[in-house]
Order: C-alpha cells, then sequence, then structure tokens
C-alpha cells in the first residue's frame, strides 16, 4: 500500500467572505483539492493504444477538440497534444494508468498534490476571469464542457468550464495563494461570496 501526504489547502487562511453593503455577491469563490489529479501523455504513435487504456481504466475515452470527457466523478481534459488531466475520486488512479499505459506507451505523473482548483460560479463569473485573462470567453468560442490552457501573468491555468457561469481553476498549488489574491481582488468590483 502506498502512503501518500494528507492533502493541505494552500489556501485555508485566506478564503475570506466579501459581501459588499446592499447587494448580493454576483460570484462565488469556492476551493477544492483533486482526490486524484493525474497527467497522461502519449508517446508518438501511441495514441490509440493509450486512448484504450484510459477508457479500460476510468470507463470513458478523451474527447475530441477542446471538449472534456465526463462520466460519474471521472473528468477527462485535453492538456496538449496528446496529452490529458485526468481526475477522478479514487485515490489509486496514478497506480491503475501506470498499470495499464507502462512506459512504452507514454508517461503518468501524479499531479493531485501538485494543483488545486479555484472554482468560480454567478452571473460575472466570466467578467471576473476576461479581467486578467486574455481568452474570449463567449460561450460561442468557449462553449460549456470545454477545456482551454492558458495563464494569469506568469501563473498557469487549465480552464474547464463546467456551465455557462462556471468555471473549474486548475491552478499550481504553489501559486494559489497568488492566484486568489488576483481572483478575489477582481471579484471584489462584483462582490463575491465564498462557498
Amino acid at each position: 500500500m502506498v502512503n501518500t501526504p494528507d492533502k493541505v489547502s494552500p489556501l485555508a487562511d485566506l478564503a475570506m467572505p466579501n459581501r459588499p453593503a446592499g447587494r448580493q455577491p454576483q460570484v462565488e469563490l469556492s476551493e477544492r483539492l483533486c482526490d486524484s489529479l493525474v497527467q497522461v501523455q502519449a508517446w508518438p504513435g501511441t495514441m490509440a493504444k493509450v486512448h484504450k487504456a484510459i477508457s479500460d481504466v476510468t470507463g470513458t475515452r478523451p474527447a475530441k477538440g477542446h471538449a472534456a470527457a465526463l462520466k460519474g466523478p471521472v473528468c477527462i481534459m485535453p492538456a496538449g497534444p496528446g496529452r490529458y488531466l485526468i481526475e477522478d475520486e479514487t485515490e489509486n488512479l496514478e497506480i491503475r494508468l501506470r498499470a495499464a499505459i507502462g512506459a512504452h506507451l507514454g508517461a503518468v505523473t501524479g499531479l493531485t498534490h501538485g494543483r488545486v482548483v479555484v472554482a468560480i460560479r454567478g452571473e460575472k463569473a466570466a467578467w471576473v476571469l476576461a479581467s486578467g485573462i486574455a481568452i474570449n470567453f463567449d460561450p460561442s468560442a468557449f462553449p460549456v464542457g470545454d477545456v482551454r490552457l492558458t495563464h494569469h501573468h506568469d501563473i498557469g491555468v487549465t480552464i474547464h468550464r463546467t456551465a455557462e457561469d462556471a468555471f473549474d481553476l486548475y491552478v499550481f498549488t504553489s501559486f494559489a495563494r497568488g492566484f486568489w489574491h488576483w481572483i478575489s481582488t477582481a471579484a471584489e468590483e462584483v462582490g463575491y461570496s465564498v462557498g
């Protein structure tokens, strides 16, 4: 049995609600620690076999284009050519993917402790994000279910649009405090609560 360290929130002492006097908050910010987050990189010429291995382990295949593939608690997000971020509730996801893929088909990297998810929801969620991230958040350009890889200044972020007014932002744990500072400051203009 693998002994893994306890998950510790990098934002535990920062997540303070801000409710402007006389009006309702227009966005809600929250933090989520992943149970299992794994990156899979297929070697050249192995995509079909890697897709099958991912399907055998998770019960679903990666989607085409920028779309995330969802099945129950499993979310498979594109993260580059032949590269996927896979999130699941089971803590042995990395071990199962390593066994199914092996070093001859690709690389499997555990990121559970290396990423934190900052979620933003509410009618002004896209507006808040657009104030500091230079991508088009219009649903016609970034539809529900799609994933974008981008950055805020030097902080890399994977954005999964889970609803028209909801986004999950996967951020390096070491940059989570700086990212939270930016997003909560940006949300002050419309008012935010912390869920």
